[in-house]
C-alpha cells in the first residue's frame, strides 16, 4: 500500500501543466529515475485512472495510439499541502506587482496560484484577508505596459533554459525592418521594469548578447546542449553594468545638487562610498565612484535643473549639447 502511494504521489509531480503533455512511457522513465520500482505500463494506466477520479485537473488525450497526460490547471492549482493565508497573501502581493511588469502570457503560468490564493483568503477571513485591503503596490518610475511575448515563443524559451538546450529563432533588431534568423544559446532571464531580456550568445560566438524577449517572433527548440562561456556568471555579469547599457568604464562623478536630491539621496544611496558635501545657497556636492552606463544617463537627466554635472568632463560637455539641444527645440516650439 506504502509503495502503491508512493507511486501514485511521484506520478501527480512528474505530470506537467498544460500546454506540456506527457505520455506513460516517458513516465515510467521519469519515476525510474526517481528510483520508484514501476511493475508494468498497465500498472501506471491505472493509477493515473484512478488519480483522474480524484483530481478532475488530471486529464489525458489521445493522439495516434498514445494517450498523453497533463495537469489543466487554467482555474486553480493542485494544492498539497493546502495553502496556507501567509502564503495566499504572498501570492496576492506578487501579482499586483508584477502585473505590469510581465507580459500576459507569462502571468499566465501564475494565473492559477494567484486564483488559488485570492480563493483562499476570500473563504477563510482573516488578518491577512483584511490586510490586502490595506496594501497597494506602485511602481517607482512613470507607470509603464509591459510589450507582449507570443505565448509559443515564451514557453521555448522557458523550456529552452530549463532543459538546457539551444533554439532557433526568428528576432527583430531594435531599428531592424526585417527578422534575422539566429541559433540561440539561452544563458538567463534578467526581469527589468516591464521588459524582460535574455542572456545568451548566438551561433558558436561566446560574445554575451542581452536580447528582449518580446522582440522574438519565433522560437523553435532543438535537441544541442547550451554551452556556458568560460568563466560566465550572471551576477557578475550584472555588477559589471552590461545590463544597465554599459558604455565606459568606472568613472568619478561629481555632481552639484539641491536640498531635495540630497535628502532624495541620503535615504536611497547611488553608492555605498558615496560622498555628499554641504556647500552654501542649500547646494551640496556629490562624489561618488560609478558604472559608466546608458541607465546613470537617464537617471541624470530625470532630476533636469535640481543637478548640475561637474565631472567627468567628457560627461559634463555630453550634458552641455545634449541640454542646449533640447533648448533649441523648445524655443523653436514656441517660435512656430
Amino acid at each position: 500500500m506504502a509503495d502503491s502511494l508512493l507511486r501514485q504521489w511521484k506520478i501527480l509531480h512528474c505530470v506537467p501543466r498544460a500546454p506540456r503533455r506527457i505520455k506513460i512511457a516517458e513516465l515510467i522513465e521519469q519515476l525510474r529515475q526517481n528510483d520508484i520500482d514501476v511493475p508494468t505500463h498497465r500498472t501506471v494506466q491505472r493509477d493515473l485512472d484512478v488519480l483522474a477520479h480524484i483530481f478532475p485537473m488530471l486529464k489525458s488525450t489521445k493522439q495516434g495510439n498514445a494517450h498523453y497526460w497533463f495537469m489543466d490547471t487554467e482555474k486553480e492549482v493542485l494544492d498539497i499541502p493546502r495553502m496556507e493565508s501567509p502564503t495566499a497573501l504572498a501570492f496576492y502581493l506578487a501579482e499586483q506587482q508584477l502585473r505590469n511588469e510581465l507580459p500576459t502570457s507569462a502571468l499566465e503560468h501564475l494565473q492559477a496560484h494567484f486564483n488559488t490564493a485570492r480563493k483562499i483568503l476570500d473563504k477563510h477571513p482573516s488578518v491577512y484577508s483584511d490586510w490586502r485591503n490595506n496594501i497597494r503596490v506602485m511602481p517607482q518610475t512613470q507607470k509603464l505596459l509591459a510589450p507582449e511575448i507570443p505565448k509559443d515563443v515564451l514557453e521555448t524559451i522557458y523550456t529552452a533554459l530549463l532543459e538546457k538546450r539551444r533554439f532557433e529563432a526568428k528576432y527583430y533588431g531594435r531599428r531592424d525592418d526585417q527578422f534575422k534568423h539566429y541559433r540561440v544559446n539561452p544563458l538567463a532571464l534578467i526581469f527589468r521594469g516591464t521588459v524582460t531580456y535574455l542572456v545568451c550568445t548566438l551561433r558558436d560566438y561566446q560574445d554575451i548578447r542581452l536580447l528582449s524577449l518580446h522582440r522574438f517572433v519565433e522560437a523553435v527548440l532543438t535537441n544541442a546542449p547550451t554551452k556556458t562561456p568560460p568563466g560566465f556568471d550572471l551576477d557578475t555579469y550584472i555588477q559589471q553594468g552590461h545590463v544597465d547599457f554599459l558604455i565606459g568604464e568606472t568613472i568619478e562623478l561629481e555632481l552639484l545638487i539641491n536640498d531635495e536630491v540630497a535628502i532624495h539621496l541620503h535615504e536611497s544611496k547611488l553608492h555605498p562610498q558615496q560622498k555628499i558635501t554641504r556647500l552654501q545657497d542649500n547646494q551640496h556636492r556629490f562624489q561618488a565612484q560609478v558604472q559608466d552606463t546608458g541607465q546613470l544617463r537617464w537617471w541624470l537627466l530625470g532630476f533636469a535643473d535640481q543637478i548640475e554635472v561637474v565631472k567627468p568632463d567628457a560627461l559634463r560637455a555630453e550634458f552641455t549639447e545634449k541640454i542646449a539641444k533640447m533648448a533649441a527645440r523648445y524655443q523653436k516650439e514656441s517660435d512656430e
